[in-house]
């Protein structure tokens, strides 16, 4: 697969109105009657690297028309208004300052504006951001890569998105027009024409009015799309289409209109023109006829053939999965299928029998299928052998499953077994998720004598199964290597969303300690409890919440109970929504994780993402002590409850002197699940 992973990808949506001409009624009625209005304002992001189905109006007889208005209690759809920009500082400000903000937010819509700065050396970006819009750097300059950087930053809750030029040659108080067909159902996507609609004079060169309609004649012609004016700047989609186009657009120029066109018509998109306003641009024009308009005819001949990839079928192998069962695996697959099942691939996922019901359930667009019943995960605080070997011998069901690639998770070991041979028979390559690597001392200290040895046996006759490694840190990467496998090992991070974490509020119960996690042996949550009784010899109120459930749990209730922590220590069962659970770390002063065993430790980068700083453990086969730079953004600490509750007691004095956020995003950069579907796509299609 050669077309461009999208690092922000969007949710399927679909229009659920028919009948433009009463769109149009109703918009223009709540137009008139508008009083107020707003424009989102948003923050500066990188360059490019990542709603509620409600319906705006219930149509009616004409008689009872008026009796349908905008509910202030109904959420309102947004709209993503895109503008690219080179050097359009005379005339942005007019752009942004003529949305329609009122008419907008009469007619049920909330509008984010973003700016593309593409190499501007003119003050393009502090007119955009001295009226509160979102501003992206580009420094790559074209036309084409300042439209696929804006399109690249286009939300998940976005339903329609709209491009405009930023010098004021297009009008954006005539964007409910182009708004009008989509809302209404009649088409796919919406160009405004210039040829169409009334153009001032000195507008358009007489070449160029010339060379756009030969164009837009040519594009009627072969591709049958109902346009007047090809080359337009002014755009208007359903997100769903953005979803759907953007991984096949490469134009770095002004052929990326063409390109655009060209392509959707192919994918079967509806395409139509309404007329528009265009005026003289203010400021110069970067356009040049001839040599651009070569370029474009090139696009034009090389997509007369061109059609869409057909879509990849991928195929995962886990044996938990949420949102039926939460832990780090889990929210793994959860992100990153979901992401790339939005972006077009055919996403499927085999495991037990998690749910009620049918075998198979189509979830967020995943095709989940129950090979087997659901069996017990552990057997008293271990994992379950017979688990594991049940699940493996279901696996040999996927030799009659469709499948392109097929990537699964190493835990429990025995699935890869059986599924090298369905890729043997099926000629196939195996590919494997590997979060951690636990080595024989490991594996000696939690079976013992010869159970120990046979799980380090099984697990390094694991790794000869799979073609291709995808492991989810560098630290398991080097384990890895270490560990002998000499295959390949392709890195694809974890990721963490900052800007959901960033608008989860602060949960009103403050907490001094909190934990997340299974309640599992290397989990060590017992010595944390044993720690906090020591720290409440110097705090005596000291509050600690663990949120998670697991085998141990009754386990630590006798233990709080004997400790008599009662007062001092809650267990809280697992929250199903990540938003709560980010709103009680940022209530928390402090994220402990004793774990000595981590992959990667994704709680403690979501924990820095809140601004809450972390104590773990500095044991060698705890990734997420890689995270912690001390002093920073959290400790290490060594794996037993006296130095724990040492480390606690410390950052309960010294709390405001670090800087979890600041540090994480320093010394590891802004990872997101949107990059690490990048990832796996590129190494799995």
């Amino acid at each position: 697969m050669t077309e461009e992973f999208g690092k922000h990808l969007w949710d399927d949506l679909s229009p659920s109105f028919t009948g433009a001409a009463s769109v149009r009624a109703r918009l223009l009625e709540a137009a008139q009657e508008a009083e107020s209005g707003s424009l989102l304002a948003g923050k500066g992001v990188p360059s490019i690297a990542e709603q509620p189905d409600t319906s705006l109006l219930r149509f009616q007889h004409p008689q009872q028309m008026e009796q349908t208005a905008v509910s202030p209690k109904q959420a309102l759809k947004k709209i993503t208004l895109i503008i690219p920009c080179f050097n359009e500082a005379d005339g942005l400000g007019r752009v942004i300052d003529s949305v329609p903000r009122e008419k907008l937010k009469a007619a049920g819509f909330q509008v984010e504006v973003i700016v593309i700065d593409n190499a501007s050396s003119d003050d393009t970006m502090a007119v955009a951001l001295s009226r509160g819009a979102q501003v992206i750097e580009e420094p790559a300059q074209g036309k084409g890569w300042a439209i696929r950087t804006g399109l690249a930053a286009v939300k998940d809750d976005c339903d329609y998105v709209v491009m405009i030029d930023g010098d004021d040659s297009y009008k954006s108080d005539e964007i409910l027009r182009l708004l009008e067909p989509l809302e209404g159902g009649f088409c796919d996507v919406v160009m405004g024409s210039r040829l169409a609609g009334r153009m001032k004079d000195d507008s358009m060169r007489g070449i160029n009015r010339l060379g756009n309609w030969f164009f837009s004649f040519i594009v009627r012609h072969f591709f049958k799309v109902n346009t007047t004016d090809t080359l337009s700047g002014y755009f208007a989609w359903r997100a769903d289409v953005i979803k759907a186009l953007r991984p096949y657009l490469k134009s770095s120029g002004f052929a990326i209109e063409m390109e655009m066109i060209t392509k959707m018509a192919r994918m079967g998109y509806q395409i139509y023109s309404v007329p528009i306003t265009y005026a003289a641009r203010a400021g110069e024009s970067s356009l040049r006829p001839f040599y651009d308009g070569r370029r474009i005819m090139t696009t034009f001949l090389k997509h007369l053939f061109w059609r869409p990839q057909e879509k990849k079928v991928v195929a995962f192998v886990t044996d938990a999965v949420s949102p039926f069962h939460n832990g780090g695996k889990e929210k793994h697959l959860h992100e990153v299928s979901r992401r790339l099942a939005r972006h077009g691939r055919e996403v499927h996922i085999y495991t037990m029998k998690w749910w009620q019901g049918e075998k198979h359930i189509l979830i967020d667009g995943i095709h989940y299928h129950a090979i087997c019943k659901l069996h017990p995960l552990y057997a008293g605080n271990r994992r379950s052998i017979k688990q594991g070997l049940l699940f493996a011998l279901a696996c040999l069901k996927l030799f009659r499953e469709p499948f392109d690639v097929v990537d699964v998770d190493h835990i429990p070991f025995f699935p890869l077994f059986s599924m090298r041979i369905v890729c043997l028979l099926k000629r196939k390559k195996l590919y494997a998720t590997w979060h951690e690597v636990w080595g024989r001392d490991y594996w000696l200290e939690y079976l013992g004598g010869l159970k120990g040895y046979f799980g380090y046996a099984v697990e390094k006759l694991a790794m000869k199964m799979p073609s291709v490694f995808i492991s989810v840190s560098d630290h398991t990467t080097k384990r890895l290597r270490a560990a002998g496998v000499r295959r390949e090992v392709q890195t694809v991070l974890n990721g963490v969303d900052f800007e959901p974490i960033h608008d989860a509020p602060v949960y009103p119960e403050a907490n001094d300690v909190i934990y997340a996690g299974r309640l599992i042996d290397h989990k060590n949550v017992d010595m944390l409890i044993r720690a906090i009784a020591r720290v409440r010899e110097n705090h005596p109120g000291v509050r600690c919440v663990i949120i998670g459930d697991g085998p141990e749990k009754s386990t630590l209730e006798s233990m709080i109970s004997s400790l008599g922590l009662e007062k001092n220590v809650k267990l809280q069962d697992f929250l199903t929504n990540h938003q709560d659970l980010y709103s009680w770390i940022k209530a928390s002063r402090m994220l402990v994780l004793p774990s000595i065993r981590e992959g990667f430790g994704l709680i403690v980068a979501e924990a820095n993402a809140c601004d809450t700083p972390v104590i773990t453990t500095g044991h060698k086969n705890n990734a997420a002590r890689e995270l912690i730079i001390e002093g920073k953004n959290g400790y290490l600490s060594d794996p037993n409850d006296r130095n724990l509750a040492d480390k606690i007691n410390r950052l309960m004095d010294e709390e405001d002197k670090l800087t979890p956020r600041q540090t994480f995003l320093k010394e590891f950069g802004e990872m997101n699940w949107s990059q690490a579907a990048a990832g796996f796509n590129k190494v799995l299609v």
